[in-house]
């Protein structure tokens, strides 16, 4: 068997399941995914249950990472976690190092000035997770660009630590132990919709400045991101998703559950303009005491109510995010609503934009775009971004392919220097630290 050196695990938690992805990384630091799976939670997910090894995520864990080994050989023996927007906050910090003598700004640079900026205060049942970086400075000079290459004597980065709630973090990094998983650290959905859209015609603009907000609509919950020109700017969840809207169709038709999301994906108008002509649906006589017709249209009206609900919880969570920071909610020019809890309602863009005024919005499959299912759009925004920090002291994954014969190849010696690891003292090791802690109390 072949340990994978230079491989990145990913495991995104949601509300309705499990998705995992596997990526090599290339000699241009990013993913090739070897590995995928997926599995569905048969109840909704809830990472703060008080005995979550008790639950049904345990059991979606082990079942996606068996499908990964018995399908492809590889064996996930530590990844990278996905959290919800609602179990972080920001801290502002700030660090400087000095090159002497004067060179070039190399990753390993790079790497350091993020170790001091990560020297900040929190509380103790909390966990630094990661930094963003708002602005460099090389000789006092504001860099418009990466730091690397560029010649100086001193580099001063402006940043927000990124911060999560440690209990939360305990209770998943417990049950991944219990599977015989390690945690490498955690991932923030707004880092994740931000390499999804990490391109510079989602968050430019020709005016200079440009606040894009992205939805994430989930099965029970929406994450709000706010980015200011590609950089996290404020970020909440609204307690509504997907699952809001079975749930209505469920109560006015008075139909179980079950037929209740087969009608939501089978008949997936977001508003009754989206019927052609008179349509007639038969409600399935082995869940109703008689056979029941509705028009098509008034099952449209029912999904229709819920996702103008849906917008305009966003937009009003968006204005107050923008206003506690003293940013009038007016500059905000573009919305993104992105999930698979709502992606797939024909003429969504319409509804959406009867809602939200005063600034484009767009209903984007980023799946479809990226060449990937739906589902996987958050896994694979975690996967490209912790594949982009691994030369700035993020570990690889521990992954093991059992189809592969150990042998030097010239993938897993390129530019992978020992020394790196071991020279760049880590952003996170409070993180790791306070795991293990945690690992040994739980032997004890």
């Amino acid at each position: 068997m072949g340990n994978l050196k230079l491989a990145v695990a990913v495991m995104d938690i949601g509300t309705t399941g499990v998705r995992i992805l596997v990526g090599r990384i290339t000699d241009k630091g990013t993913p090739k995914i070897i590995a995928k799976s997926e599995c569905v939670a048969p109840e909704p997910i809830n990472v703060m249950a008080p005995n979550l090894g008790e639950t049904k995520l345990r059991e979606c864990i082990e079942k996606a990472v068996d499908t990964i080994l018995t399908k492809t050989g590889i064996e996930i023996k530590s990844c990278y976690v996905s959290l919800g927007n609602a179990f972080f906050r920001q801290e502002f910090s700030s660090g400087e190092i000095f090159l002497v003598p004067q060179a070039p700004v190399t990753g390993l640079d790079v790497g350091k000035v993020l170790n001091r900026v990560s020297e900040v205060d929190y509380n103790d049942d909390e966990m630094l997770v990661d930094i963003v970086p708002l602005a460099y400075f090389a000789d006092g000079e504001l860099l418009k660009d990466k730091p690397e290459g560029t010649v100086c004597s001193r580099l001063y980065l402006e940043a927000n630590a990124v911060i999560a709630r440690g209990d939360v973090c305990n209770n998943i990094s417990g049950l991944l132990a219990e599977c015989g998983i390690k945690t490498d650290g955690f991932v923030p959905s707004f880092f994740a919709s931000q390499k999804v859209f990490d391109s510079s015609s989602f968050f430019s603009s020709k005016g200079g400045g440009c606040f894009t907000v992205i939805a994430d609509v989930g099965g029970t919950a929406t994450d709000v991101s706010i980015y200011y020109n590609g950089i996290p700017f404020a970020f909440d969840t609204v307690k509504v998703g997907g699952n809001s809207i079975t749930r209505d169709i469920e109560v006015v038709l008075s139909v179980p559950s079950n037929q209740a999301a087969r009608l939501k994906m089978n008949y997936n108008f977001a508003s009754p303009s989206q019927v052609n002509g008179p349509m007639s649906i038969t409600l399935d006589k082995a869940d109703m005491e008689s056979e029941q017709s509705i028009e098509a249209s008034y099952l449209a009206g029912i999904i229709n109510a819920r996702i103008e609900d849906i917008a305009a919880k966003v937009a009003k969570t968006a204005g107050l995010l923008m206003e506690s920071r003293g940013v009038r909610k007016t500059a905000i020019n573009r919305f993104y609503f992105i999930g698979d809890g709502i992606v797939q309602f024909r003429g969504l863009k319409e509804v959406l934009e009867s809602v939200i005024k005063n600034a484009d919005v767009e209903a984007v499959d980023k799946g479809k775009d990226l060449g990937i299912k739906t589902s996987f759009t958050t896994a694979l925004g975690m996967l490209i971004y912790i594949s982009s920090k691994i030369k700035y002291g993020r570990r690889p994954s521990a992954v093991i392919n059992h189809n592969e014969a150990d042998s030097k190849k010239p993938e897993d010696t390129e530019e992978n220097e020992p020394s790196f690891s071991e020279n760049v003292k880590s952003a996170f090791t409070k993180l790791g630290n306070k795991i293990k802690a945690f690992f040994n109390k739980l032997k004890s």
